[in-house]
């Protein structure tokens, strides 16, 4: 498929020089995507027709990660949502600094709260709270992606695979596929014990079914 956008390591250089979101809340489980992940992801959801003239959402959108490599990589428009103002800020900032000046009117961050999201896109990214600090964080935006969007990208803990598989069946939707990233959490907040954490995510993509 012909892509729109750069190179895959092209886009990880640009995604790896974004600024971060500021002082990171442990009880919204502020933890970044890194790079190396985000740009894998947005760049095979190209090559899966998911993103160029696309319209996209980047969900719990942080320093905006997921919508900056989608405008890079030919969407028609992308829109960030965050409850965090700190976060919305940061990613504002970063879209000024990275992106041409042509490409920085196709995308838009705004302060929301999940709940509170409307409207409809093509693609939905995402990296929710894992609900390490808070049970069941990540179904609100499970809930979220599939009433807004048809493709959905969405990041979770090994460990919580089987149930995120069963909470999206039970709110409408279909396990396209899967796929295993090794996430390097560094040391962030005072409870965290060790330098770097290493653990399995997995990202799913998930589609809507139209019952």
């Amino acid at each position: 498929m012909r892509l729109s956008g750069m190179k895959l390591n092209e886009l990880e250089r640009v995604l790896a020089g974004l600024k971060s979101a500021g002082a990171p809340s442990p009880a919204l489980e502020q933890y970044p995507t890194p790079a190396r992940i985000a740009a894998a992801i947005v760049f095979d959801a190209a090559m899966r027709g998911d993103v160029a003239g696309r319209s996209i959402a980047d969900l719990g959108c942080g320093a905006g990660i997921f919508a900056i490599a989608s405008v890079l990589m030919g969407c028609a428009f992308a829109e960030g949502f965050d409850s965090d103002p700190a976060a919305v800020a940061a990613a504002e900032e970063n879209a000024r600094q990275s992106l041409p000046r042509s490409m920085r009117k196709r995308v838009q961050f705004v302060k929301e709260d999940i709940g509170h999201v409307g409207g409809r896109y093509d693609t939905v990214f995402q990296n929710p709270p894992f609900g390490a600090q808070r049970r069941n964080a990540d179904v609100p935006f499970i809930r979220k992606a599939l009433e807004i969007g048809s493709s959905i990208y969405t990041m979770h803990q090994a460990v919580a695979r089987e149930f995120v598989e069963r909470r999206v069946e039970q709110l409408g939707g279909a396990v396209e596929f899967e796929k295993s990233f090794t996430y390097e959490m560094p040391w962030m907040f005072a409870f965290h014990t060790r330098k770097v954490r290493k653990f399995e995510l997995i990202l799913f993509k998930v589609v809507k079914i139209h019952r």
